[in-house]
């Protein structure tokens, strides 16, 4: 790859951040879907179905950008980073689902932040 051809490390960065991000919307959609499967029973079938539909295409385009951003970035430094779909999955848990967060799972989640700043930055 010549360098018109080679994407800027901001744009792998930012593909990384996309996988991250929509991996972790198609997670709480997952969550949402088996929520209304459980609430509606036989009825909620055909409720869930554009839930079903929107988890499949967000986990598809998730896992695309990871591997656009695979194409570009070490493994060794973009694997760890997934761990910040932790942090973003118990926030949106928190605000869209209403689920409960402990102090020690906001602490545990903290670590895991930590972690993932201290890999970022060693690049």
């Amino acid at each position: 790859m010549n360098a018109e051809t080679t994407p800027s490390l901001a744009y792998s960065w930012g593909i990384l951040a996309a996988s991250i991000t929509t991996g972790s919307f198609a997670q709480i959609t997952l969550k949402h879907l088996t929520n209304t499967l459980a609430r509606k029973k036989d009825s909620g079938r055909l409720v869930a179905i554009p839930w079903a539909a929107l988890w499949a295409i967000l986990f598809g385009l998730a896992t695309v950008c990871w591997l656009m951003a695979l194409r570009h970035l070490d493994i060794s430094y973009a694997y760890p980073l997934l761990s910040l779909g932790y942090v973003l999955v118990t926030s949106l848990a928190a605000l869209l689902l209403d689920e409960h967060v402990s102090r020690s799972h906001w602490l545990a989640i903290g670590l895991i932040t930590c972690g993932a700043a201290l890999v970022a930055g060693s690049i």
